[in-house]
């Protein structure tokens, strides 16, 4: 077994006669009893050509005795995000611009700024405590903006 994340369903086994890998679904692993299956373990299976390529049509058994003692490292990606550096509010300057967008489900958006320097980036977590709730494209706003390594970004906001 080369690897198989159960929270995505799939995974993949590396072939025993050297053409390969093949495509492991969980439907063909919970026919043969299981719910996932660790690197490095040995399984016998029935390969099958499928529209991408080698997939195993059956789990026939599943040895865990070679498994890895241990996890394999986390791939990029999967662990947790390192939480936000706050920028230096005594640097911070005032200004005025106009929303060019705002997604809440990204958590961010951008406002044009009416000095026209860069944008100004404004993080979801500056509306809140400025009591604004949110932002619609065109909507004039007043903000302290601080300059960061990624650029300009507001640390607090209030519209009109």
């Amino acid at each position: 077994m080369k690897w198989f994340k159960p929270e995505k369903g799939f995974g993949f086994v590396e072939l025993a006669n050297g053409t390969g890998d093949a495509f492991l679904h969980i439907n063909a692993l919970q026919s043969a009893g299981h719910e996932s299956v660790p690197p490095g373990a040995s399984l016998k299976v029935i390969v099958s050509q499928g529209a991408k390529g080698q997939q195993v049509a059956r789990v026939l058994e599943v040895d865990t005795s070679t498994a890895q003692a241990r996890p394999p490292r986390p791939a990029f990606g999967d662990g947790p995000r390192p939480a936000r550096r706050a920028p230096d509010p005594s640097t911070a300057v005032e200004m005025t611009g106009k929303v060019k967008w705002f997604d809440e489900v990204k958590g961010f958006g951008f406002v044009a700024s009416n000095d026209g320097g860069k944008d100004v980036f404004v993080h979801i977590s500056v509306l809140g405590p400025s009591g604004v709730q949110r932002l619609a494209e065109g909507q004039a706003v007043t903000m302290r903006v601080v300059d960061t390594p990624k650029g300009r970004e507001a640390i607090s906001l209030s519209v009109g």
